[in-house]
């Protein structure tokens, strides 16, 4: 990736958060097309409750394929992790049994 884009990133994130991006938000960010980085910080920014760890934040966003017009919603953890490992007892592996439970949320 070219350093501009980097600077770029690191730019958006700093005028977003008003706070300098970890190595690991960075590594997050850089594969990602600028556009869509974007769009993750607006997100961010819509929060309705201040984002206590970005970085899961972001990592949660790109994995559920949040756009600004939906709004994050409150998921309870622990019924997740319930059902979790309802499925990975049934056979599946942690990421199969991630993705059927998100699927069940929708």
């Amino acid at each position: 990736m070219e350093t501009g884009s980097v600077k770029a990133i690191a730019l958006a994130y700093q005028t977003a958060t008003l706070t300098y991006p970890s190595f690991e938000i960075m590594e997050l960010l850089k594969p990602l097309p600028f556009e869509r980085v974007l769009e993750l910080l607006l997100i961010m920014r819509q929060s309705p409750r201040p984002v206590k760890s970005p970085l899961n934040f972001l990592r949660r966003a790109i994995q559920e394929g949040w756009n600004p017009e939906t709004m994050p919603e409150k998921v309870d953890r622990h019924i997740e992790y319930v059902e979790e490992n309802h499925y990975v007892r049934q056979g599946y592996t942690i990421d199969q049994a991630r993705e059927k439970v998100q699927k069940n949320r929708r």
